[in-house]
């Protein structure tokens, strides 16, 4: 019996073995388990960069959203500059010794006598102002900034720090084509234009910078440009300028004589040194505003032109 016994225990022993046999096997994992492991591992990290390229399209968006306005602006004023640079004429391209042209010279190589007699050329739009102001900066003054509130459609800031236009607005004159009109009554002495704000005025006595800036612009805005600016002395024993305003502001038309009779200039400087112009008698709204162009003497030779 003690034999069996063994022989018992033997197996026993032998059993346990199995047991612990299936025992360390149950304590691995099987390859199905493993398989189910490694799937919710892959599943979990999927999910995390799923989320995490959620989260940075969702930072991305917002910074677009906050920077979209620079952007848009950087981008519109690049295609902005582009456009211009593309219609302007590049200096290669001006008429043989174009520096040595004179103010007729220079009306008769764009044949503007045509286009000074048309009454009916539209108002300028907000990009053709732009595009004569930034011609200015490209080729006459790379300093020039052009921040006004006041769009040149409507004049300039009247008064410093103000976004208040000058008391007119332009549109079309019967029999003088493109005019400035009060769009308010205005007392007699008021201010009524202050070029002192928005005159600019064209370096060197020999005007050649005036002449590039003409002939790099198309052929409508040169002309437009012979028939808008002046030449004037700014202050006393000053040399002569050519001189011009980027907005509405040059649209005033003259009532002096030789523009015919029923002309009277209701608005004059102060004196032939000042961009002021103050009303002669009072002004009712939505009358033209005339000045007297004689009021600042002009001899083209004076500014080499």
């Amino acid at each position: 019996m003690a034999a069996r016994k063994r022989n018992i225990s033997a197996r026993g022993g032998n059993q346990d073995n199995k047991d612990s046999t299936t025992t360390a096997r149950n304590t691995f994992p099987s390859k199905t388990t493993n398989q189910n492991a490694q799937s919710n591992s892959s599943s979990t990290k999927s999910a995390a960069v799923a989320v995490s390229r959620i989260m940075n399209t969702l930072v991305s968006l917002f910074m677009i959203a906050m920077l979209n306005p620079l952007i848009f602006n950087a981008l519109h004023y690049l295609q902005s500059y582009n456009n211009i640079q593309h219609k302007l004429t590049p200096k290669r391209d001006f008429p043989y010794e174009w520096e040595t042209y004179t103010y007729n010279d220079i009306r008769e190589y764009f044949n503007c006598r045509q286009r000074s007699k048309d009454m009916d050329k539209p108002l300028p739009t907000l990009d053709d102002w732009n595009l004569l102001r930034k011609a200015y900066t490209l080729i006459v003054d790379s300093t020039k900034t052009w921040n006004d509130p006041v769009p040149p459609t409507e004049g300039y800031s009247f008064e410093q720090g103000k976004a208040v236009p000058p008391p007119y607005y332009a549109k079309q004159s019967e029999g003088k084509g493109r005019g400035l009109f009060a769009s308010r009554d205005i007392t007699k002495g008021e201010l009524v234009h202050n070029g002192e704000i928005s005159d600019i005025v064209f370096p060197g006595y020999d005007a050649i910078k005036w002449k590039e800036f003409v002939f790099s612009l198309p052929r409508d805005f040169a002309c437009d440009c012979t028939d808008w600016h002046w030449m004037q002395m700014k202050h006393e024993g000053d040399d002569y300028h050519m001189v011009a305003a980027l907005d509405i502001s040059v649209l005033m038309n003259s009532g002096g004589e030789e523009f015919g009779p029923g002309r009277t200039p209701n608005v004059l400087p102060e004196d032939k040194y000042s961009g002021k112009q103050f009303a002669l008698r009072d002004i009712v709204k939505d009358e033209e505003i005339l000045t007297d162009y004689d009021a600042y003497w002009t001899d083209w030779s004076e500014v080499g032109l």
